[in-house]
């Protein structure tokens, strides 16, 4: 092994070749250089420019390609050429080192909160709830003698006090689904055994 200043992990020096001064750049060479920069990431000129050698860009590549098929690297390709970067848990590609990592989201967006089950049914039990209000004034106002419909106005205010109960009833079962955390229901179409 050579002496540098940089010393390989473990991880790294047990995959890549023992260093070769007959060669004009080794996988040691290449390898140092991910190691010891903040760099997250390099291509095949900015390594050629970092390792000052007289050597070709074919002469990087390869020793960079060689990195890739023991594992030390990954690589993707990128426009005209390809990116490498350290194939390990804690590489910081593609996350460039000026850039703050927010934690991730834990709480949903709107639109999937609306797709919960205790949403869905809370959301519907409240139109039937306005619908049902609509229906019992309907009723209310036929017993004013403002109008007069086919429908006795006690059968009209009846079914709107029922819409109205059976919403809060929806509203209620909607609340201990949300308190027990259940996060499914069966769908619409499971319910009529059309599933």
């Amino acid at each position: 092994m050579q002496t540098s200043e940089i010393e390989l992990p473990d991880w790294i020096e047990t995959r890549i070749d023992i260093p070769d001064n007959n060669r004009s750049i080794t996988q040691y060479q290449v390898a140092k250089e991910f190691v010891k920069e903040e760099r997250p990431y390099y291509n095949v000129s900015r390594m050629h420019a970092a390792i000052g050698e007289n050597v070709s860009t074919d002469t990087v590549q390869s020793r960079m390609d060689e990195l890739v098929q023991r594992d030390v690297l990954k690589s993707e390709q990128v426009n005209n050429g390809s990116i490498y970067w350290l194939n390990h848990e804690d590489s910081r590609w593609p996350i460039p080192p000026d850039v703050e990592v927010k934690p991730e989201r834990t709480e949903p967006t709107v639109s999937e909160w609306k797709d919960y089950g205790y949403v869905q049914l809370a959301a519907g039990s409240l139109l039937v709830v306005v619908i049902g209000t609509a229906v019992t004034l309907f009723g209310t106002f036929q017993t004013g003698n403002f109008y007069t419909t086919p429908w006795a106005a006690s059968d009209i205010i009846a079914v709107g006090l029922s819409a109205g109960i059976m919403s809060y009833f929806g509203l209620f079962l909607a609340g201990v689904l949300w308190i027990f955390d259940i996060e499914e229901l069966p769908s619409v179409e499971y319910l009529l055994g059309k599933d």
